[in-house]
């Protein structure tokens, strides 16, 4: 069993500050770091666990836009990273239909504007049906 602490800080300027620490038990978690070049379409990436029971996904990039995108599973839905994702907790990560099992990013940024995408993946499940 691993231990996977996770804390946040949001503040409103002038307004209310809210703060999260919460320990979250998984019996595995793996990272995955990834480069979607540019140009890329669906860079398929599987997820550990078979989609199991997640408990967390963190999708981090080292920028965040219109021209990133992902899809999970082989969904219909396009998601655009235009900030950094958190789920924490089976409820918020059954947002997606099922378990993510399968990430497809893709970068559409070309010409002049062309940069590659430093993507970080962190995932925390049930290694045991």
């Amino acid at each position: 069993m691993a231990q996977i602490n996770v804390s946040a800080n949001i503040m409103v300027a002038g307004g209310p500050r809210f703060a999260l620490n919460r320990p979250l038990d998984v019996e595995a978690y793996e990272e995955i770091d990834i480069i979607v070049v540019s140009g890329a379409s669906n860079k398929k990436v599987d997820l550990p666990g078979g989609g199991g029971p997640v408990q967390l996904i963190a999708i981090m990039s080292d920028w965040y836009g219109d021209d990133l995108t992902y899809t999970i599973n082989s969904g219909a839905t396009t998601y655009k990273l235009d900030q950094p994702l958190l789920l924490t907790g089976t409820g918020a990560v059954s947002l997606f239909s099922t378990a993510p099992a399968q990430v497809s990013f893709s970068n559409g940024t070309t010409g002049q504007k062309a940069k590659d995408a430093k993507v970080q993946i962190l995932i925390g499940h049930d290694a045991t049906p």
